[in-house]
Formats: C-alpha cells, structure tokens, sequence
C-alpha cells in the first residue's frame, strides 16, 4: 500500500513510510481525547436517547463490530496467527461507535485468526459493561 501511495502522489518510499508512521502516531496520541465510550450517568442515558430516537432500540450504548486491517506477513514462528479465514494476513479490530457514528472503543491488537467473540470476552470494554461502570 505504501508503495501505492507514494506512486500516486509521488512520494518515494521511505517518505510515505515516514508520513505514515508521523500521522499513525498523531491519532494514537489523540485517541484518549476523542474515542470515548459514555462514563457518566448523564452521558449514558443521552447515548441511549438517541439511539431509541433513531432506531426505536431500548437501552443500547454502542454498536459493536470487528473488521480485518489487511496487513504484510509479520514472519517469524507466530505469523500464521495473522492469516485471517479468508487467507490473507491481517489484524482483527474491534471497534464501537455510538449514535452519532463516533468511535467510542476501539481494540487493535489482535491477530487475524482471532474469533470477534475472543476479542470481546477478552476486552476491557466487556468487564466494564459487567460491571455496571
């Protein structure tokens, strides 16, 4: 892919891996301010509000899914984890987004043959939905 980027928009290589690298790190140091699932009671219940607004659906605070992020072989004796179902390597991400289509939980640190169920038992998010905070 980054070859592909940097022929269209002529960049060499290495600058795209740079741009890349600089605008990954950029995001993941905004996640904390912007990818947020509702902590208060208040912010609860106008999640739920507007969900029932838009879908008639009761209680609801996210809307939970996971996709694979195709990726190259990380090799090494684990890199068969990373082949996916469909036969190609990649990262499993789980993501939740709320009403308004804003991301409110994301996990991304799973291999492609990772089960969706596996990554959700395993999250953060599924303790604290058990634990009513």
């Amino acid at each position: 892919m980054l070859i592909t980027a940097g022929d269209f928009t002529g960049v060499s290589k290495t600058s795209s891996c740079n741009i890349v690298t600089q605008v990954t790190d950029a995001i993941a140091r905004l996640r904390p301010i912007y990818v947020r699932f509702p902590e208060t009671h208040a912010a609860i219940l106008s999640t739920q509000e507007t969900f029932y607004g838009i879908a008639r659906f009761s209680y609801v605070v996210g809307a939970i899914d996971c996709t694979h992020v195709r990726i190259q072989s990380p090799g090494g004796n684990e890199a068969e984890r990373y082949r996916n179902r469909k036969g190609y390597f990649s990262r499993n991400v789980q993501a939740v987004c709320d009403a308004r289509l804003r991301f409110t939980d994301i996990v991304a640190r799973w291999p492609g043959s990772s089960h969706d169920q596996t990554i959700f038992n395993n999250s953060r998010l599924k303790a604290r939905l058990q634990s009513g905070h």
